[in-house]
């Protein structure tokens, strides 16, 4: 059992059906001792394996004593919110959500998207240029992990700017200081690798499941909430990148700021429809400014 990498198996639960391992994307299982073990070195954390599991075997780590515990401590605690938590939790205003957020002892809340903004400008200034040949997004990390483990042909493609939430962690150090903290909330289990690598920038990453279970223990419901007046976003509400979940939403916040002249753009969602769009191409064949967005 290996709880340092965000998925692991809880071996007492599994009941050896090797259904993780048939559905694997990446043949990132294999068995021991009878049981199916995830092999981090090999795994991209797209959570199928969790998905799949009949019995709930495969876990994501449960990181919230570490959240509790940073806020226990005498620094101050910003919140990076996907911008996906509108479709997580349906009839709940931003203003219950910042407030929610703050019962729980965060200082104040955020949103992802505006990181989203800066990574738009900084790759439509590169396709404004108009230099032939091949960039990747970085905005998903399981994508940007498969690309580096099993097309690493292509990796130097990949966009030197930071993902949306590492971006927007820059964004909130540069403003409240460095010592400040940043746990970040989303539907995404690879941000816990990303937070992981990145612990300089981003503290902890939890998903929505574990915002809900919190808020569950807390008894705080989120549709009872009153709010008050300086529950709002900080340091400003996003004026784009919200549509970064969509599969083509950022492309479409980078055309939003011009039509570059013979620039094209594709989309790729799902690791096997990555590997069949990238393997084998060559980006010095390539004479036009292309940009893929590549979603897991």
């Amino acid at each position: 059992m290996n709880h340092q990498y965000p998925i692991y198996t809880v071996e007492t639960e599994c009941q050896d059906c090797y259904k993780c391992l048939r559905h694997c994307p990446v043949k990132a299982i294999r068995v021991e001792d009878g049981h199916a073990m995830v092999i981090p070195e090999a795994c991209v954390a797209c959570g199928t394996c969790v998905e799949v599991c009949p019995v709930q075997a495969k876990r994501v780590r449960d990181d919230l004593g570490r959240a509790r515990h940073l806020l226990n401590t005498d620094r101050a605690v910003y919140v990076s919110l996907a911008p996906s938590w509108v479709s997580e939790f349906p009839g709940i205003s931003e203003h219950q959500m910042v407030a929610a957020l703050k019962k729980l002892g965060f200082t104040a809340v955020s949103e992802t998207a505006l990181g989203a903004q800066e990574v738009t400008a900084a790759i439509a200034a590169e396709m404004a240029k108009g230099t032939p040949g091949l960039l990747v997004s970085s905005a998903c990390p399981s994508a940007v992990e498969y690309l580096y483990k099993y097309l690493p042909e292509q990796a130097a493609t990949i966009t030197q700017v930071h993902s949306p939430v590492l971006a927007h962690c820059r964004l909130l150090h540069r403003i409240y200081g460095e010592d400040i903290s940043i746990v970040f909330f989303g539907p995404c289990i690879a941000k816990k690798r990303e937070s992981d690598r990145h612990a300089d920038l981003l503290d902890l990453a939890l998903t929505f499941a574990d915002l809900r279970e919190w808020l569950e223990k807390q008894r705080i419901e989120l549709a009872e909430i009153t709010p008050d007046p300086e529950d709002i976003f900080v340091p400003e509400r996003s004026k784009e990148g919200a549509i970064y979940p969509v599969e083509g939403g950022m492309i479409e916040t980078i055309k939003a700021y011009g039509d570059f002249p013979n620039a094209r753009y594709v989309t790729l969602s799902g690791l096997q429809n990555i590997r069949k769009g990238l393997e084998g191409l060559s980006p010095a064949t390539i004479t036009y400014p292309l940009f893929v967005e590549c979603l897991a």
